[in-house]
């Protein structure tokens, strides 16, 4: 009975870190359920087109050779309407030799744009009665996905800059297992014996030591064709999404729209939008240097490369070329009244 009690009836964990979110799930199901019994003593259901019946008699059944039986149910948001119902009367009758876990993609606070946990509903009243059976995984900050990286890094005895793990948090984003698989990536590639270096993050998580995608529009601002197209050609050579390139000159650009609009600093901007100092320096620097016709231009011609590329009229590669190229030139002939 001492490791029954020690375990909860449900847990729910949600938030759009899955990756950790997945790990804690794995560190309960490694904790009750014996080697060679996962087949039997823990089972996985999908929120859409969930069967809660068969859920709810499969947690009912007791364990073949465990401890306890575990049952996930992952993207309960996703479930439905009569399934959530019927799951929300079962939480209160779960059996004591059973845990129920179940994630949801959603959390409470939404920063990314993503839909957020209605707690007015019945099944989430319940869950959150007990609130230490809830947890929430965040997704990290820049700033604490870096602080990851380096705290990840000194854990495997492998010395990295701070500038090293800033770029590589710019490169692949804040996504924790994301930023491990490189990191491991990196350790394979400069060795043990070695610290880990920006240009190794170029080289083995980016386009090259010339630059990544990230660098591909601050090049165009800074009004350097010649680089712009350089690294371009290294991004298509080492097959990076045309999609990709062109989403991150839009997005730099429409950034840039809205730091002149609002004319906001660059600790807001790095608070509000989730991006790193240096990033946020960046862009607000990058803004002064261009006038609102300017940059409104831009983004015009970058709705025009991104209707092109969906016309599938001309190549790929040859419509991100016109674009880079258009862009230069749009900014290099604007930039000596500013």
């Amino acid at each position: 009975m001492g490791l029954l009690s020690k375990y909860k009836r449900y847990y729910f964990f949600y938030g759009s870190d899955e990756y950790t979110k997945m790990k804690k799930v794995r560190s309960l199901v490694d904790s009750v359920i014996e080697k060679g019994f996962e087949e039997f003593d823990y089972s996985i259901f999908e929120g859409r087109g969930l069967d809660a019946s068969l859920l709810i008699n499969t947690a009912c059944s007791p364990p073949f050779g465990s401890p306890l039986r575990v049952v996930l149910l992952r993207n309960l948001d996703k479930a439905s309407p009569r399934g959530l119902d019927l799951i929300e009367k079962f939480i209160g009758s779960i059996p004591d030799y059973t845990t129920l876990v179940m994630t949801s993609g959603r959390g409470i606070k939404s920063t990314d744009g993503k839909k957020k946990i209605d707690k007015r509903k019945k099944i989430y009243k319940t869950l959150f009665a007990d609130k230490n059976s809830c947890k929430e995984f965040t997704e990290p900050t820049p700033a604490s996905a870096v602080k990851h990286v380096l705290n990840t890094a000194g854990d495997y005895d492998i010395e990295i800059s701070h500038e090293a793990a800033a770029h590589l948090v710019e490169t692949v984003g804040c996504d924790i297992g994301r930023l491990e698989q490189e990191l491991n990536k990196l350790i394979l590639y400069t060795g043990a014996d070695k610290a880990v270096k920006k240009d190794d993050v170029a080289l083995v998580s980016g386009a090259g030591a010339i630059g990544t995608v990230f660098d591909l529009p601050e090049k165009i601002v800074d009004g350097d064709i010649v680089g712009a197209l350089r690294l371009l050609h290294n991004l298509l050579l080492t097959r990076q999404p045309e999609g990709t390139i062109l989403f991150r000159i839009k997005d730099y650009f429409l950034n840039l729209n809205m730091v002149k609009l609002q004319n906001i600093s660059s600790n807001v901007l790095a608070a509000r939008f989730r991006l790193l100092q240096k990033t946020a320096e960046s862009l607000v620097k990058a803004s002064k240097k261009l006038s609102f016709e300017c940059i409104s231009n831009c983004l015009h011609l970058v709705y025009e490369g991104e209707t092109e590329l969906k016309s599938a009229g001309l190549k790929n590669d040859i419509v991100l070329v016109k674009l880079v190229s258009s862009l230069g030139i749009e900014i290099t002939g604007n930039k000596s009244q500013y």
